[in-house]
């Protein structure tokens, strides 16, 4: 019986030293997008917590749409504040100083 077979995210591809660290792969486009997606969330994480539990305060859904507004404009506008392309930029700058980091030690160890 085989094995069965890795998703993208199981399997771990390692950056190729010979490529210029600005070159990033697909899956490491996507764990930049995460992070961000993340740090934006971190961020607004009291002004999200507000609205949740304004609306966990109702029993209807419908009433918590409307009596909740005003928390849940304030937490979707922080969200929109940090999920803008500087911040996506400025998490690609740091994974590329990591492979850079990497590299740069990778090639020490091949001198040795």
């Amino acid at each position: 019986m085989a094995p069965p077979k890795k998703t993208m995210d199981e399997v771990d591809l390692p950056t190729n030293p010979y490529l210029p660290a600005w070159i990033l792969t697909p899956k490491e486009e996507k764990a930049i997008f995460e992070k961000w997606r993340k740090k934006a969330f971190a961020k607004c994480d009291d002004l999200i917590r507000a609205y949740i539990d304004c609306s966990n305060s109702y029993q209807s859904p419908f009433e918590a749409m409307s009596k909740c507004e005003k928390a849940n404009q304030a937490s979707m506008g922080c969200v929109e504040k940090y999920q803008q392309k500087k911040y996506l930029d400025i998490e690609r700058d740091i994974l590329i100083k990591e492979k850079m980091e990497r590299q740069r030690q990778w090639k020490e160890s091949q001198a040795n």
